[in-house]
């Protein structure tokens, strides 16, 4: 029985293979900051003008409360699975399942949203500056840069983990010095007017800019689930390291841009700034980062698929890693390729945008619950924890109340009817279990 459970202990150390380095990048690939700051900074410029360094702020903070849930709850669990793996064993199986089913569709949202930002940069470029004449007709099809920067995407991710890491720290490195040189510029550009960017006022769209703003310094959403192939601890390390980086540069680069008075397309500013030069180094970047984006989304949602299937929640086949990346990566192509079909890329991007904020919530939400529900056990030794869970869980609630009645009405259908899916799919997977084990107690 011994030199079984080594040799498990041995196979279990055998397989974790990332070090924080590869988990701190590959989560700050999962902001994919440059496009993050392109796509959701446009929509949170568009909402609140130069009001926007203190939405990034405050979204900033509200995401620190909820990684320090991670942070807590990541050192707990040895496998991966993440968000639906705290739920199942510390909550219910019921909320467990709901919670990873919302995950799978938060991974898609949120992945999606920076796959398509980054395509959408590049049709914008492309379509531009690019004649007609040179190019086949489908460069000038948008559907058609979802598809390929989805394609790149899924194929890194089915090459290997490693692959994985070694894409996202050489991208990210480049991104960090980019949109640090650019913030520089711009507060030079401004003639160096520092400001007081505290607003007098918060108003429900200020709320809802911040619900856009979550989405820049979340990237550490895409390593949750990777709690089975690196040491736990780095996971909860990587999480605060990372959003509060990642939220820092995000809002300093706002507040560079607000000292220009800057309420315009932040994508046409760049182009009209750099021109031509600036036009082709921008067209990489955003294949890069709509790639970075994807990559990491997809392989977070295939690790909570994988968990699922271990758990017989899905079907059994997708708990080989290479099923559940192929899978997931065949839905996000054809789903993100549908949609700017029928939507184009801009919409599909504002869509994706608004269901990754709401899920965001929700399946972090669910993350504070089975934090006080855990550390509710050992209340006196564990105080700090409950706390950080209920001040997480208030914000995270208000935000979501408070920002509720301004999205789209379809796209809050569109997220209640998944949750509602999800408990229907959770009723009829237990009838089933019940109708097994009676025809078993029959036989």
């Amino acid at each position: 029985m011994k030199e079984e459970i080594n040799k498990e202990e041995e196979l279990n150390k055998g397989s974790k293979k990332l070090s924080f380095k590869d988990i701190f990048f590959i989560s700050f690939g999962g902001q994919a900051p440059f496009i993050s700051l392109l796509t959701f900074g446009t929509v949170m410029i568009g909402k609140v003008g130069t009001q926007a360094p203190f939405a990034m702020l405050v979204a900033t903070l509200v995401v620190l409360f909820n990684g320090l849930v991670i942070y807590s709850l990541s050192g707990r669990f040895k496998r991966g699975g993440g968000y639906y793996t705290y739920a199942f064993y510390s909550l219910t199986s019921r909320l467990g399942l709901n919670t990873g089913w919302n995950y799978l569709l938060y991974g898609l949202a949120y992945g999606g949203t920076l796959l398509t930002g980054g395509a959408y940069v590049l049709y914008t470029i492309i379509s531009t500056y690019v004649p007609s004449t040179i190019l086949p007709s489908i460069f000038y099809d948008q559907w058609f840069y979802a598809l390929i920067v989805g394609i790149i995407a899924t194929s890194i991710v089915l090459a290997g983990i490693q692959v994985s890491a070694k894409y996202a720290i050489g991208a990210s490195i480049a991104e960090i010095l980019i949109i640090s040189l650019l913030s520089l510029l711009f507060l030079y550009d401004s003639r160096w007017n520092f400001y007081n960017p505290i607003p007098s006022s918060i108003t429900p769209t200020l709320i809802s800019a911040v619900v856009f703003g979550l989405g820049i310094p979340t990237g550490y959403g895409s390593i949750a689930p990777l709690g089975g192939e690196t040491n736990p601890k780095t996971i909860g390390r990587a999480a605060i390291s990372v959003l509060l980086f990642g939220g820092g540069l995000a809002t300093f680069f706002f507040y560079s841009l607000a000292a220009m008075n800057f309420t315009g397309n932040l994508i046409d500013y760049l182009l009209f700034r750099f021109g031509l030069i600036g036009t082709f180094i921008i067209a990489l970047i955003a294949l890069s980062d709509g790639t970075l984006g994807g990559m990491t989304y997809i392989l977070a949602d295939s690790r909570t698929l994988k968990a699922m299937a271990e758990d017989r929640i899905m079907p059994s086949g997708l708990s080989k890693v290479k099923y559940s990346e192929l899978l997931v990566g065949l839905v996000f192509i054809t789903a993100l390729t549908a949609m700017s079909y029928t939507f184009g890329l801009y919409n599909t991007f504002t869509i994706l945008g608004a269901l990754a904020g709401l899920n965001n919530l929700f399946v972090h939400i669910s993350a504070n619950s089975s934090l006080i529900r855990i550390a509710s056990k050992r209340a006196l030794k564990h105080l700090h924890e409950i706390f950080i869970g209920i001040f997480a869980s208030l914000v995270s609630i208000s935000v979501f109340l408070y920002s509720l009645p301004t999205f789209n009405k379809y796209i809050v259908y569109l997220f209640f009817g998944w949750i509602i899916l999800g408990f229907i799919y959770a009723e009829a997977l237990e009838i089933s279990r019940q109708s097994s084990e009676e025809e078993g107690s029959k036989g």
